[in-house]
C-alpha cells in the first residue's frame, strides 16, 4: 500500500498522475461515473487498472464521499479494465468499510491505520476478483525490494544482488512478467515519486535531491524523458493538491 484516505468531493479524479499504482475506491455516497458511462454505485468497491487517465467524474450536484487505497502493482497489465465488487456479496466487507470510514478521520490517522486495513481488505477480496495476479518470485521479490529501498541507491545490479539472483536472469524474468525491463520500472517509479513530491509542495531542487540526482538540470531531463513534460508543469497542473485528503 502506498497511500489511502477518505475523500469528499474529489476534484482531481481526471488528473491522476501516477503510472505504477492501482487504486481501490469504495463509494460511500454521491454520484460518480467511470468514462462518463458506467455509474459507480453506493456500497460498491471498484479497482482501477494502471492508467493515469482513467476518467472518473462526479455529479457536481451530488459530490462523492469515498474511501480509497493506492497500491503498487506487480505488473503493468494487472487487469484490463475496472473491476466492480458489490459490497454485500462478500461477508464482512461492508462492516470493514464502515470501520474504515469511521477510523479515517484525518489523513494522518488514515496512514497510521491504512496498512492493516489494506491487508484485511486484500484478504477479503482474494478469490472474488477474476484476475491472475501471479508473477515469478523473482519479480515479486524485486518489486517488494524496490518499494522498500532508498530511491537514491536503486540500481538494477543492486536489486539483483539483494534478491540473490544473477542480474541477467533477473532482467529476463522481470521483462517476461512486466513487459518492460527493470531499468524502465525503476525510472517509472522514480518519476512517480518525483510527481508526488512536487504535488505535495517540494520544489524542483528538493525533488531532484530526494531522488539522488546531481543537478536540477539532470533531473529535469530525466523527468521530461519519462513524462513528456517538465517537472514544473506538474505543479501548475495540479496546483499543489494533496492526493490523500481528510474526510469532511
Amino acid at each position: 500500500m502506498q497511500q489511502c484516505g477518505r475523500l469528499y468531493n474529489p476534484l482531481v479524479w481526471d488528473k491522476y498522475p501516477f503510472y505504477l499504482t492501482n487504486r481501490i475506491h469504495f463509494i460511500i455516497n454521491g454520484t460518480a461515473f467511470y468514462r462518463q458511462e458506467k455509474k459507480l454505485l453506493k456500497n460498491h468497491l471498484y479497482i482501477f487498472p494502471l492508467n493515469p487517465a482513467f476518467k472518473v467524474s462526479q455529479d457536481p450536484q451530488d459530490p462523492v464521499d469515498h474511501i480509497y487505497f493506492d497500491f503498487l502493482s506487480y505488473t503493468n497489465s494487472f487487469f484490463a479494465d475496472i473491476v466492480e465488487v458489490d459490497g454485500s456479496s462478500i461477508p464482512g466487507l461492508l462492516p470493514l468499510m464502515q470501520s474504515i470510514q469511521d477510523s479515517f478521520s484525518c489523513r494522518a490517522r488514515a496512514m497510521e491505520l491504512g496498512p492493516a486495513y489494506f491487508q484485511t481488505l486484500v484478504a477479503l477480496l482474494r478469490g472474488y476478483i477474476p484476475v491472475n495476479t501471479y508473477k515469478s518470485q523473482v519479480t515479486q521479490a524485486a518489486v517488494e525490494f524496490i518499494s522498500k529501498s532508498d530511491i537514491r541507491e536503486l540500481t538494477v545490479g543492486g536489486v539483483a544482488k539483494n534478491i540473490n539472483v544473477n542480474e541477467d536472469h533477473f532482467i529476463r524474468c522481470f521483462r517476461k512478467d512486466m513487459g518492460f525491463t527493470p531499468h524502465k520500472y525503476i525510472a517509472m517509479y522514480k518519476a512517480d515519486i518525483a510527481t508526488k513530491l512536487i504535488i505535495q509542495g517540494a520544489n524542483i531542487s528538493e525533488a531532484a535531491d530526494s531522488l539522488g540526482f546531481s543537478s536540477v538540470s539532470s533531473f529535469s531531463t530525466f523527468y521530461k524523458n519519462e513524462r513528456h513534460m517538465p517537472p514544473s508543469a506538474i505543479r501548475e497542473r495540479y496546483n499543489g493538491i494533496w492526493f490523500n485528503m481528510s474526510a469532511p
